[in-house]
């Protein structure tokens, strides 16, 4: 007979989840991927772990992050402009893409464009999601021991998935 193993720190635990904002927008259905992450390496919000930790498979587990428990408030020094000129040659800059920028500590930043007026990219360094309040909705669909590389490297190789 198979043990129950509940989610606890050091698990590869598989997901299914749905996320709305809090006006009901859907942000993303259940219908994808299911998502594999290693419990306890940072890669979910914390609360959002916390909520998950002690369940096992088969449950649904329901949960609303305000901003600062999810991806944060809007900054509004995130917020810059760049001269399209400024640019590496032949990188495309458009409404609604993704460039790659750095803070003053050099640390890199995905910066998406929201507008193009007169020769000047605007650019929000903002996750999109920053200054949501978000419910999560999720299935846990299954849990494993996590291998040593897994442990090692704080992320859920796709061989053992």
């Amino acid at each position: 007979m198979d043990k129950i193993q509940l989610v606890k720190k050091d698990m590869v635990v598989t997901i299914q989840y749905s996320l709305t904002n809090a006006a009901g927008v859907v942000v993303r259905e259940a219908t994808g991927k299911p998502v594999n992450y290693l419990h306890g390496a940072g890669s979910l919000p914390p609360k959002l772990e916390h909520k998950l930790e002690s369940h096992m498979v088969g449950d649904v587990v329901q949960t609303r992050l305000l901003p600062d428990d999810a991806f944060g408030k809007r900054s509004i020094e995130l917020l810059c402009e760049m001269p399209l000129s400024e640019f590496p040659a032949g990188e495309i800059i458009q409404t609604g893409g993704q460039v790659l920028g750095h803070d003053e500590s050099g640390k890199e930043i995905l910066f998406t464009v929201t507008a193009i007026r007169e020769g000047i990219a605007h650019l929000d360094g903002n996750h999109p999601l920053a200054g949501q309040t978000l419910i999560f909705e999720v299935e846990i669909q299954g849990i494993r021991d996590a291998t040593a590389d897994e442990l090692r490297t704080g992320k859920v190789t796709a061989a053992a998935s």
